[in-house]
């Protein structure tokens, strides 16, 4: 796996946008290193986070106009179950494939394929929803989260891992020779450890590390609120995304933690570029001063600066709830702080 050169930018996944051809050229523009597949949550119902990925989970109703979906596990559970571990037993990875129906972004490949955009491409990025996140939102007919279910957990592990690997295979057949990152996008992980939650350390890394185990590119995870850092940074992660702007104090909690896994080749996210209003009172050298800031706290706690370097700069989070107009303006202002930081 080459090394990814300090400070290159990419995206986190939705926009705001119903156009696709307005997002890909704004990718293109703005990440032309990591361009990233974009989400459309304001153009289909499909393209919701929990939706886009639940697409051929056994058992799976959805109820299109009250905007719905849920597990009935009553009439015909049991066969779809079996064809699911069939199609598992014959790794027929196109049994978990994403439509175009759940996501129109795929055919951004088609244009990332053109020799002339390849070029200036280091890494291809894609995300799937996380199996916690994935788990928790998604309940049964008896609105009861799949998560701590033991039989629908075991299939919801092997289907999110089926969509990430059939992800990754379909990079390789459009852009071969590029390397792949797939994020698992994780924003449920915000309420581990608190009273409202459930969740035990050990399901929580033997479920990620499930599915990190059998890709062969970069993985990462996003959680865009705060959480036990700890619990993230023990796993077999390759790159860290975080709340730069929101929530860098609370990584510094975990200096040996971030050391560690800086040390053994992690990279860290920083979601240096707020994706709300405040967005509106920062320019692309305000928030390089901020970036620069939060690497000197990090070396103030013990950390190597040498080791800080193994850095992406990406907005805190998607931007699919914001205006056209904020959602383009993170773009530029992700796009000038590396251009900025590469340049220092």
């Amino acid at each position: 796996m080459k090394p990814i050169s300090p400070y290159l930018a990419t995206g986190i996944g939705s926009f705001p946008h119903k156009d696709e051809e307005t997002v890909f050229r704004l990718i293109l523009d703005h990440f032309p290193e990591i361009p990233f597949l974009p989400q459309f949550p304001n153009r289909s119902f499909f393209e919701n986070m929990v939706i886009q990925y639940s697409e051929g989970f056994p058992g799976l109703k959805i109820d299109e106009k009250e905007q719905k979906v849920w597990v009935d596990r009553s009439e015909g559970f049991d066969e779809e179950i079996e064809r699911f571990y069939q199609a598992l037993e014959k790794k027929d990875l196109e049994a978990f494939q994403i439509s175009e129906k759940c996501s129109i972004g795929l055919n951004f490949l088609k244009i990332l394929s053109h020799d002339k955009n390849q070029k200036s491409i280091h890494y291809i990025k894609g995300q799937v929803i996380g199996p916690i996140t994935f788990g928790l939102s998604l309940t049964d007919q008896n609105k009861k989260s799949i998560f701590y279910d033991s039989t629908l957990k075991d299939v919801l592990i092997h289907h999110i891992t089926s969509k990430a690997k059939w992800l990754e295979k379909k990079f390789h057949e459009w852009l071969p020779g590029i390397e792949t990152i797939i994020f698992f996008d994780e924003p449920g992980l915000s309420s581990y450890g608190s009273a409202f939650s459930s969740l035990n350390r050990e399901d929580v890394i033997q479920s990620l590390e499930s599915c990190f185990e059998p890709l062969k590119g970069l993985k990462g995870i996003h959680c865009c609120g705060n959480t036990d850092w700890s619990v993230l940074l023990s796993t077999h992660l390759d790159i860290l995304s975080f709340d730069a702007y929101g929530y860098l104090e609370n990584l510094l909690l975990y200096p040996k933690e971030i050391e560690t896994f800086l040390a053994r080749g992690g990279i860290l996210a920083w979601g240096i570029v707020p994706t709300s209003e405040e967005v509106e009172k920062e320019d692309g050298e305000s928030l390089k001063r901020r970036f620069k800031r939060g690497v000197d706290l990090f070396i103030k706690e013990g950390v190597d600066p040498i080791l800080l370097q193994r850095v992406i700069l990406t907005p805190s989070c998607g931007t699919g709830s914001l205006s056209i107009s904020l959602s383009e303006r993170i773009c530029r202002l992700t796009s000038e702080v590396s251009k900025r930081l590469r340049e220092s």
